[in-house]
């Protein structure tokens, strides 16, 4: 029979260990993982007046619905079916169940860097948007000066086919008319462009990662048809928004104005240099995605972080409630959109992550350009960390954000380095 004090040692060895985990690499110290404080996790609304300018907007310009756009779509010479192909497959270790390839012109630009991805059934519990399967792809305008901020990629499951959209901010201009601008940190019409490493389609809005500043949204009832106005102009790839009484749209015929905001209460976020994270304070917004799988569904985010060889400074996901019924968030009495979870990852270099039913999925790379990506499953060991499920799988070169679809048991991501682009998705590991 174990003694008094055996028992009360095995009792502080079990308490400890709920509350932390430890991590041991050889010739090292033991680093205590703790858990992150969800009252870290909090955003609150933001550019309240940008639906007034959508409004305005929308008294001046022809509007566009996601079918319509679809059966339009202009990208219709990127390879399909066995055509279809890319080098960033060559490291893939999991069976595709679906893939589709961008144009010759979208793989090979280095102007253009795809990150986010959504799909309908992300947007809708029927997976259809009327009679058409939509995915969707962010793309962050990397070298141009000014920045172009960043476009949307809406592609026909059915057909391959896709349209580019351009996002932009609306404000009202110096002679009182609704205009927009890029998408850029800061916004001021003279900052780098938003990193867009992810973008959730939920109802009607699609919500956008902001990386220093929260989540942006835009409403996919507002996607005005620059071509089609009587004042746009589609032919100059140099102007955007409202100029002496044109409007422009960097040579996009498609313009999706912000609609409102979710930020820091602090408003833009400070981060280490060199890509490195902090063990507390305001989160990263460096990815998104959607859980179907709770009641309610929740948005989760994530951090992006090298390595620092500190498992506190590896990166955090926190989950957000959402409201059901109108598709925007599920906010407290205060006003405030508060997470709900928050968990240590367990690894660093984290581009993407989705949940279901209990399980995390993380996408990470750290091969560059010619090394595989990797897909390894979490799940929570103990209050706000999780612990490694799966084994990691070698996946594609440059993965990125993730979304899942429902019903199929599809993973789907992106590919980013030029030359090596493609969407694709494997089951789950």
């Amino acid at each position: 029979m174990r003694n008094r004090n055996a028992l009360s040692l095995l009792a502080a060895s079990a308490a400890l260990a709920a509350s932390t985990l430890a991590v041991v690499t050889p010739g090292t110290a033991v680093a205590a993982v703790t858990a992150p404080s969800v009252a870290d996790f909090r955003l609150v609304p933001s550019n309240l007046a940008q639906g007034l300018v959508v409004n305005d907007l929308d008294q001046e310009l022809p509007k566009l619905g996601v079918q319509n756009i679809l059966a339009q779509a202009n990208r219709d010479d990127a390879p399909k079916g066995d055509a279809c192909t890319s080098p960033a497959l060559n490291t893939l270790s999991l069976p595709l169940l679906g893939k589709f390839c961008f144009t010759a012109g979208d793989v090979n630009t280095t102007l253009w860097v795809p990150q986010g991805v959504t799909t309908v059934a992300d947007a809708q519990a029927d997976q259809l948007w009327g009679d058409k399967r939509p995915m969707l792809v962010s793309w962050y305008n990397k070298e141009s000066s000014p920045a172009k901020g960043v476009r949307v990629s809406f592609l026909d499951r059915d057909t391959g086919n896709y349209q580019h959209v351009l996002l932009a901010y609306p404000y009202v201009n110096g002679s009182g008319n609704p205009s927009y601008e890029a998408v850029t940190a800061p916004q001021a019409g003279n900052g780098g462009s938003v990193h867009a490493g992810g973008i959730v389609w939920y109802g009607n809005y699609l919500y956008l990662a902001d990386t220093n500043r929260g989540v942006r949204v835009f409403d996919m009832r507002y996607i005005f048809d620059i071509k089609s106005a009587a004042n746009g102009n589609v032919t100059d790839s140099d102007k955007v928004g409202r100029q002496d009484g044109t409007y422009y749209s960097y040579g996009y015929r498609y313009v999706m104005p912000q609609i409102s905001g979710w930020t820091n209460p602090g408003g833009l976020a400070s981060f280490p240099a060199d890509y490195k994270c902090l063990a507390s304070g305001p989160q990263k917004f460096s990815y998104i995605s959607l859980d179907r799988s709770t009641s309610p569904h929740s948005i989760t985010t994530g951090e992006y972080c090298a390595d620092q060889n500190d498992p506190n400074l590896n990166g955090r996901v926190a989950r957000w409630p959402m409201n059901q019924d109108t598709g925007e968030p599920l906010t407290n009495s205060g006003g405030h959109w508060q997470a709900s979870e928050a968990l240590r990852l367990i690894k660093p270099r984290v581009q993407g992550a989705v949940s279901t039913s209990g399980l995390w999925y993380l996408n990470s790379t750290g091969g560059g350009t010619t090394g595989p990506g990797h897909l390894q499953t979490a799940s929570k060991a103990s209050a706000g960390v999780l612990e490694a499920g799966s084994p990691e799988r070698d996946v594609a070169i440059g993965v990125e954000d993730l979304s899942y679809w429902p019903g199929r048991g599809e993973l789907w991501t992106v590919t980013e380095h030029d030359t090596k682009r493609i969407i694709y998705a494997t089951p789950l590991p």
